[in-house]
């Protein structure tokens, strides 16, 4: 009888056991199709007519508080900060509502609320960040936030839907350039700093004028990009293979050199690149700092990774050449060198991306180079707020 009972027992064990796994097995696989493929393809509504200026998930202390395991980024990111607005962070526009175009009919007003922010650049006044609707219904922007300040001051809009992975200010010039693919075509499309400080939203409701629209030979991709000592540096983004970085000349009034015979009849500009370099997979940003290359890596929900790379002849700029190497927060998108400061951009905070990131990041941050070349030693987070 007793063994009746404990088979009995057995099977009703083995039974709610089972239950218990799918249902777990369900919920999982509901939420992952909520955060991964639902935020991806619809925006939620709109509840406000103008570009969002506040964080979108966290306040300051929020912010760093859920960096705090993070030792080393808070070591970098917010160590002797304390005098710098927002702790030298800047809050990321238009992760809420961002106003745009609607592009299926031309220049109608709309608002935008899946946003991801791909590209970024510091100029002597400005913090640049770009862009893209998730949803693909709406024009890209560039968000402009005061440099000093830290205060949004507008949204540019941008003819059609590019990706805007990347950007790229010449200061000798005065002109950003941004990643742009049309018809299998990488392409670099700049446009004057003039045009864009003038450029309102509410005047004109249409797309800012471009300056040049350059097709890119030799290069699959226009993912991300840079300028260094005269040259614009274009990389593509590979998920599982080592990639390449192309290297192109400007002229003296920062266009890229059109090295196309115009007799081939072809009507679009197309510039040739100097040289290349190998790179590693999963490269999302780069950027030069003293005589070393810094990539930013990532991919999905997995960690970051930040390398440093002494610059060689040989431009193979793979991991098993890196120099230093650092794990971030998942999604880690461009970087930006301004003296011995990297700012950093993630995407986390887009809506099509919060709900499946561990650790959202919807902030600028301004990391110290000079600490990270030469960090080693573990920094006590406790130290963070004391006097």
């Amino acid at each position: 009888m007793r063994q009746k009972i404990n088979r009995r027992m057995k099977r009703l064990i083995r039974s709610f056991a089972l239950k218990l796994l799918l249902m777990v097995l369900v919920l999982a696989g509901s939420f992952a199709s909520y955060a991964f493929i639902y935020r991806g393809k619809t925006e939620r509504p709109a509840k406000s007519a103008v570009t969002n200026r506040d964080a979108a998930v966290y306040t300051l202390n929020g912010q760093i508080q859920m960096l705090s395991q993070k030792e080393e980024l808070v070591a970098f990111a917010f160590e002797d900060r304390k005098k710098e607005i927002e702790y030298g962070t800047y809050i990321i526009p238009g992760l809420k509502s961002t106003r745009t175009l609607l592009t299926s009919e031309g220049d109608k007003p709309a608002v935008c609320t899946s946003m991801t922010p791909q590209g970024l650049a510091v100029t002597d006044k400005y913090v640049l960040i770009s862009a893209y609707c998730h949803t693909e219904k709406h024009n890209s922007v560039i968000y402009v936030v005061d440099k000093e300040t830290h205060r949004f001051i507008k949204e540019v809009i941008l003819p059609g839907q590019p990706h805007v992975g990347g950007l790229a200010y010449d200061s000798e010039h005065e002109v950003l350039w941004y990643s742009s693919n049309t018809e299998e075509l990488a392409q670099a499309v700049s446009i004057t700093m003039d045009t864009l400080e003038a450029y309102d939203y509410d005047e004109s409701q249409r797309p800012i004028t471009v300056n040049q629209v350059c097709s890119l030979y030799g290069i699959v991709r226009d993912s991300f990009m840079t300028f260094y000592e005269g040259c614009l540096y274009v990389g593509c983004f590979m998920k599982y293979s080592e990639s390449a970085i192309a290297r192109y000349p400007v002229d003296g009034s920062g266009n890229l050199i059109n090295t196309i015979d115009e007799g081939l009849g072809m009507n679009f500009e197309m510039a040739i690149p100097l040289d290349y370099s190998t790179i590693s997979e999963q490269a999302q940003g780069m950027a030069f700092y003293e005589n070393k290359l810094l990539l930013s890596h990532s991919y999905g929900i997995l960690p970051s990774r930040l390398v440093f790379y002494e610059k060689s002849d040989k431009r193979l700029y793979v991991d098993e050449n890196s120099a230093k190497s650092y794990r971030f927060p998942e999604r880690m998108e461009q970087i930006f060198v301004e003296g011995d400061d990297l700012y950093v951009l993630f995407e986390s905070g887009a809506y099509a991306y919060s709900a499946a990131s561990v650790n959202i990041v919807d902030r600028v941050l301004k990391l110290s180079l000079p600490k990270m070349e030469t960090y080693e030693s573990k920094w006590a987070n406790a130290r963070l707020f004391r006097d």
